[in-house]
């Protein structure tokens, strides 16, 4: 059955086809049979910005591998520094920012920094797997505050957060905002009221935002650390240039101390050479598509938001068998599936449906019946996921009815 759209799918210029997408090298088309569609891994299947293809090229053609100096680093800081202040109105010193390689050398070193083994560390559930498994190599103690699915959307249980919060071996409270994988976006009021619980139990809070410039209007992204002046000195913040402009194996992340004392404590603890050094081909990318990219993600946002409809058209077509929240960021879709077997539900879209999605026990435990659908594609190559979908389903039904699966 094909999903119920108005639009016509219609490949947009940066678009990939499937071929060219499995002549690539990307781990999402190359981890699965070739009858598989993937829509699980974090990458868009669209071409990259021409400045950012541009300034690795310039690189390439000049032959110029050599050992970067540290002015790039300061330029990468300062690149950061006029983003945040031209997309969100926050004013940042370069001086107390980090350049590193990704964000989940950021989180691991921010937990490392900022708690001791054994001590517990907050996280909204479900979450993107990496915050977990930084906390069983850390050995720290997940604490796991639940969000609450309302017919709105998700929310935040706060009161669940306070009673999370109050021990005094709760030390770290990692954030993900915007929210992957429900694709949440925190309104202020939100992130007061976590602020104020941070600052009463003494809490450090690690915000990854790198999901910040991934918005649909009408929600707009407000940086944790602006909330409040408790947040601005306790806030450490993680930023990168990946997510929105799609440069995965580019690496290149931010760390942001909200105080001098959140620095120098991060500093004392993690030797600077254990971060390693950014590539300059990274840093190049990061600054090309900050300072040229906005065209391109301007398109990419408009792409996105129709991807996001279609999804929630196929939804509401599905009659109960599916259920989601339309993201208010990201390219994600947190999507249940109502079907009658224990089997997780990503195994059976795979094994009846040939589509390969994000298995939702590995954001939560208790998330078997979920799974995250990434429609970062082309309309043509989502229609292909989505119907797919629809098959495994339909076929799963069958099976259980007649007793066979």
């Amino acid at each position: 059955m094909r999903p119920d759209v108005r639009t016509a799918a219609v490949r947009p210029a940066f678009g990939l086809s499937v071929a060219e997408l499995r002549g690539r090298g990307g781990k999402k088309w190359h981890t699965y049979d070739d009858d598989v569609l993937p829509a699980w891994i974090a990458d868009m299947d669209f071409r990259p910005a021409d400045a950012v293809r541009e300034a690795v090229l310039d690189i390439a053609r000049a032959g110029d591998f050599t050992y970067r100096p540290d002015a790039m680093l300061r330029l990468a800081a300062a690149t950061l520094a006029d983003r945040m202040r031209a997309k969100f109105g926050w004013e940042i010193d370069p001086d107390r920012v980090t350049v590193l390689a990704d964000l989940v050398q950021g989180l691991t070193a921010t937990v490392l920094a900022y708690s001791a083994p054994g001590d517990g560390v907050g996280v909204l559930t479900p979450i993107y797997p990496p915050f977990v498994n930084v906390l069983r190599s850390t050995g720290r103690r997940l604490v796991a505050v639940p969000m609450t699915d309302t017919p709105g959307g998700f929310t935040v249980d706060l009161d669940a957060l306070e009673r999370a919060l109050r021990p005094d071996d709760v030390t770290v409270l990692l954030l993900c905002n915007p929210h992957n994988p429900t694709g949440r976006v925190l309104t202020r009021a939100e992130l007061s009221a976590i602020d104020g619980l941070a600052a009463r139990h003494g809490v450090v809070v690690v915000s990854d935002e790198i999901h910040a410039e991934l918005v649909y209007a009408p929600r707009r992204h407000i940086v944790t650390a602006t909330v409040s002046p408790t947040a601005a000195t306790r806030t450490v913040t993680l930023q990168s240039a990946t997510k929105a402009f799609n440069l995965g194996s580019l690496r290149c992340g931010f760390v942001h101390f909200g105080s001098e004392d959140l620095h120098r404590q991060f500093d004392r603890v993690i030797p600077d050479r254990l971060l390693g050094r950014v590539s300059g081909v990274s840093i190049a990318a990061t600054v090309a598509a900050w300072l040229e990219g906005d065209d391109w993600l301007g398109q990419v946002l408009r792409q996105l938001a129709a991807n996001r409809d279609r999804v929630t058209q196929w939804v509401a077509a599905q009659d109960g068998r599916v259920h989601a929240h339309a993201p208010e960021a990201t390219y994600f879709s947190w999507l249940r599936l109502h079907e009658s077997s224990r089997e997780p539900a990503a195994d059976v879209l795979l094994r009846n449906g040939r589509v390969a999605l994000h298995p939702g026990q590995q954001f939560a435990p208790e998330c078997s019946s979920w799974v995250r659908l990434n429609f970062a594609t082309t309309p043509e190559i989502l229609d292909d996921i989505l119907a797919r979908v629809s098959t495994a389903l339909s076929t799963h039904q069958v099976s259980i009815s007649g007793g066979n699966s």
